[in-house]
């Protein structure tokens, strides 16, 4: 299973980070699944994003579930996940976001994507995420990746 998360520049520092990746796999092995859950931090640069028409501080959490995971479920672990998030980050309520997608949806969401590439660009593409993201799993211990680059 995927989680893509997008955050600010400078708006959470990297401990913080850790153990929001933390609590977001131990809350996702209490609700959903032991499996393995790979995590994608995005990071934007400042004032590139708007929440309420101000520049945001806001943080966006998608996760993908087994398909048809059940809708009770889903809710019990969405709000569990975000209680423990802004007891860690600080946020008010209205500065977080939580969505859980089946992992059907999760992978077509992805795979449309990919499919505005040519088969060049797709290989390009690939190719500096990947780079990217094996540089920052050393560097920091977790995946980091950054928004323009």
């Amino acid at each position: 299973m995927k989680s893509l998360i997008a955050i600010q520049e400078g708006q959470i520092p990297l401990e913080k980070i850790k153990q929001l990746e933390a609590t977001l796999r131990e809350v996702y092995a209490q609700h959903v699944s032991d499996g393995k859950l790979t995590i994608i931090w995005n990071v934007a640069d400042r004032q590139h994003t708007i929440t309420d028409r101000r520049w945001s501080r806001s943080s966006a959490c998608s996760v993908s579930v087994p398909d048809g995971f059940c809708g009770d479920k889903r809710e019990a672990f969405l709000l569990d996940l975000d209680k423990r998030w802004r007891a860690i980050s600080g946020q008010h309520p209205d500065q977080t976001s939580f969505v859980a997608f089946d992992n059907k949806r999760f992978d077509e969401v992805v795979k449309g994507n990919l499919e505005r590439f040519s088969p060049a660009g797709r290989f390009l593409y690939l190719s500096k995420i990947m780079f990217r993201v094996l540089v920052s799993k050393m560097r920091h211990g977790i995946l980091i990746t950054r928004f323009n680059q």
